[in-house]
């Protein structure tokens, strides 16, 4: 089983990048959060952390092989243990994962069925199923313990907080992703949601 690929970002649509190594390009699912990164890496080389399934009718032995990809191993752990819950496919718990994981796992941890219910595809039964099977085994991800995503500053609000780990997610070091973070707000003071500071960030890392 290929459980990382290190290839050139194509394209990105519908939920899903093209990888390319060399000759040969893949077709990867990814999370809802980390589309727009992906979309900002268009032409770069990324690592991506893989996993792979058969999607289709079981009934009907009708299956398509699909590939995930992570940016971290511990996206990917989160992920498998998000999908066991009962009513989350690979599918809808990709769509629900439109936020950062720790942000999902400390909802987890808190019980918070509401923050979970807000998420696409996930309504109130399916929250309260969520936090039933899986409070107190995420401790880690809702710390925001994955590997390359540490050393947050603490003076940072939390939409700067979390553009910084997607940076940090995509290959910058903490220090560099931490002066471009604070340099995009400081140009631009109407900055408040993630995505939109990671825009402004890699557009100042271009030129």
């Amino acid at each position: 089983m290929i459980c990382r690929l290190t290839g050139t970002i194509e394209d990105v649509a519908d939920g899903a990048i093209t990888l390319a190594l060399g000759p040969i390009a893949y077709e990867l699912l990814v999370p809802a959060c980390d589309l727009a990164a992906h979309e900002q890496r268009r032409g770069e080389d990324v690592t991506l952390f893989t996993i792979e399934y058969l999607e289709g009718n079981p009934a009907a032995s009708n299956f398509t092989p699909r590939r995930i990809g992570f940016v971290s191993e511990a996206d990917r752990a989160f992920f498998r243990a998000f999908i066991k819950v009962k009513g989350v496919s690979a599918r809808k718990g990709l769509r629900a994962m439109s936020v950062p994981v720790h942000q999902i796992a400390a909802a987890i941890e808190q019980g918070d069925v509401a923050s979970l219910t807000a998420l696409p595809e996930i309504g109130k039964k399916t929250a309260a199923q969520i936090v039933t099977e899986l409070r107190g085994k995420l401790g880690d991800h809702a710390l925001g313990a994955r590997e390359p995503r540490t050393a947050i500053a603490a003076e940072l609000t939390q939409a700067q907080q979390t553009a910084l780990q997607i940076l940090v997610g995509w290959g910058d070091k903490a220090a560099d992703a931490q002066r471009l973070v604070l340099a995009a707000c400081e140009a631009n003071g109407d900055l408040s949601d993630p995505q939109d500071i990671v825009t402004a960030a890699y557009r100042l890392r271009s030129k």
